[in-house]
């Protein structure tokens, strides 16, 4: 048996082994699709849209077991997830609220991304003037599936809410601790600025520019630094970089290669995400910090 047709009979194994978990976990039948591994579903941080204020949609990917999908760096390999809306006129998306990613290392690469579920947001602006008593919000999501293979799928779905009258009192999902919504938005990462005790800054390392970040571990034993895509601004330090910890400080440093020419005219900064373990409900930190060349 030659090697091209034992890798045939390796992939023709691997495609029905995840089909079979999927059928068998996902309530899937016949091989697993890339939109049928993902389901989707919408909601709003109110109960009505309030005219004038911006507030979070949420969209919440239920993910078969097995499968993860992609943060916005999704490392050594792997697309981000997308999301488009469909607004009435004079709505205003803006961009996306990610939740901290999770690490999927295996002993060839390592990717970013989400499984079993998440919920990621997207801030909705609304004209000061509503004429309809009723908004509907079409959501389109894009995702890549991976589980040993990997596999494109796409999903929609919508929310309809009414509009506020002047006055009318508007409940929060955010106040109910219980809710989705509100599982979902402690997954996304709390600014370095909010939090007590950690400091981000700039500093010149071995001869080049290096982001600096210090701050309490919280008890974590293991912590990393994980950048975000910046045009113009790379991690010299690989696809991420551990902390160093004293007690119950920690410390990264992160070498940067800064190129302006590509920065695709936008700002020069610097971005990422310290992650405080690797569950999905374990604290992170979001870094953001402009890069004057």
């Amino acid at each position: 048996m030659n090697r091209v047709t034992c890798l045939l009979l390796v992939l023709v194994s691997m495609v029905h082994w995840t089909a079979r978990v999927a059928q068998a976990q996902f309530g899937l039948e016949g091989p697993p699709e890339g939109s049928r591994l993902v389901r989707i579903e919408a909601s709003f941080a109110t109960n009505a849209i309030v005219p004038g204020k911006t507030a979070l949609l949420g969209v919440h990917f239920r993910i078969a077991p097995k499968w993860h999908i992609y943060w916005s760096n999704p490392g050594y390999s792997g697309s981000e997830t997308r999301i488009d809306l469909e607004l009435p006129d004079g709505f205003k998306a803006g961009p996306m609220v990610w939740a901290r990613p999770v690490v999927h290392a295996t002993e060839w690469e390592t990717t970013f991304g989400y499984d079993q579920e998440t919920m990621l947001f997207i801030p909705v602006t609304a004209p000061a003037i509503i004429k309809e008593a009723e908004i509907r919000i079409g959501v389109k999501a894009e995702w890549l599936a991976c589980d040993q293979i990997c596999l494109m799928g796409s999903g929609s779905t919508s929310i309809e809410l009414p509009v506020a009258k002047a006055g009318e009192p508007v409940v929060s999902l955010k106040d109910d601790p219980k809710s989705a919504f509100a599982k979902g938005l402690a997954c996304v990462p709390v600014p370095f600025q909010k939090t007590t005790g950690t400091i981000a800054r700039l500093e010149m390392a071995d001869g080049g520019m290096a982001l600096e970040v210090t701050g309490p571990t919280g008890g974590a034993e293991k912590i990393v630094f994980v950048p975000d895509f910046t045009p113009g601004v790379t991690s010299l330090g690989g696809v991420m970089t551990p902390a160093t910890i004293d007690g119950d400080r920690y410390r990264i440093l992160v070498p940067l290669g800064i190129k302006p020419d590509n920065a695709l005219g936008r700002p020069l900064e610097v971005a990422g995400v310290v992650l405080f373990g690797n569950n999905r409900q374990d604290p992170a930190v979001s870094i953001r910090m402009p890069i004057r060349p």
